[in-house]
């Protein structure tokens, strides 16, 4: 029995909101920049504490390149790994490319992005379901997959809510 995957789907924590008076391309590009806010450097912290508590080492982190992902990221460590297809218009299948992709089964992933794409990532690789599933923000689900023989499990370990670390 080899050690199991740990995949942890993690939203990013609350952001600034964005101009509702931009045009489409410039709102695409501010959407981007959109820092976290205080809260939600606050709950990045508390969450990345958690992950840090309980989650095995070592750790690859990916964040989506918005700012505000990144920055969420960056509660758990310094340089997260910009991974484009955990961008805001990605989709389930690109998420869960980037854990195909993943080639360490001894180190855990942490994938920080956004809703809807998380939540319902998060479902499907867990369960095999293709619904949605809602993800607050800051908020993380933790799934572990162990190789048996021939076959593999998946379980989950863990879904937190930021406001449930207080």
């Amino acid at each position: 029995m080899s050690p199991p995957l740990h995949v942890i789907f993690w939203r990013h924590a609350e952001a600034e909101d964005i101009d509702a008076d931009a045009d489409v391309k410039a709102a695409s590009q501010a959407d981007l920049r959109r820092a976290l806010t205080r809260q939600g450097r606050r709950d990045a912290s508390r969450v990345a504490a958690w992950i840090k508590a309980h989650v095995p080492k070592p750790w690859v982190v990916c964040a989506s390149p918005a700012l505000r992902a990144r920055q969420t990221a960056m509660a758990l460590v310094d340089y997260p790994v910009d991974e484009p297809r955990l961008a805001p218009d990605c989709g389930v299948d690109d998420l869960l490319a980037v854990i195909a992709d993943h080639d360490d089964a001894h180190s855990a992933l942490v994938l920080c992005g956004h809703q809807p794409t998380m939540g319902s990532a998060a479902l499907r690789w867990l369960s095999g379901c293709e619904q949605a599933f809602s993800l607050r923000k800051s908020g993380l689900v933790w799934v572990a997959e162990r190789q048996r023989e021939s076959a593999s499990a998946r379980m989950l370990r863990a879904c937190i809510s930021a406001d449930l670390l207080d």
